[in-house]
């Protein structure tokens, strides 16, 4: 995984494959040439923003954060802040959170996923 990638984007190849097409049937899909495609999946700064939209509207989704091709690159700061808090992180450790709940789990990490302590996560 790159240190640009969302967590909920997949690669464009990734919807084509689901829909189990060659590129020219997924290229013929999306309403755009295969050359367009193959840039989508290269270069895709270099894609003009109508198509990318087009691109969207074919496959039906509301967000170009669905798609790695078409999410917008962190800004410079966004990058800074996340480097910042992974900083923060492994000075004072890593606080993990239940998925189901979102709470706490009272439990303190290190960067290598050793336990430094736990605590009561009710009590803070």
């Amino acid at each position: 995984m790159q240190a640009t990638d969302i967590a909920v984007t997949r690669p464009l190849e990734y919807y084509r494959q689901e829909r189990v097409l060659t590129v020219a049937e997924f290229a013929k899909f999306l309403g755009i040439t295969e050359q367009t495609y193959r840039r989508l999946l290269r270069e895709p700064q270099k894609v003009r923003m109508e198509t990318r939209r087009q691109v969207l509207e074919a496959l039906g989704l509301s967000s170009p954060h669905y798609v790695r091709q078409l999410a917008p690159p962190p800004t410079p700061e966004m990058v800074t802040d996340v480097h910042a808090a992974y900083a923060e992180a492994n000075r004072e450790g890593w606080i993990p959170y239940d998925p189901g709940t979102l709470e706490p789990t009272g439990e303190v990490f290190d960067g290598e996923g050793k336990l430094l302590h736990s605590y009561d996560p009710k009590a803070s």
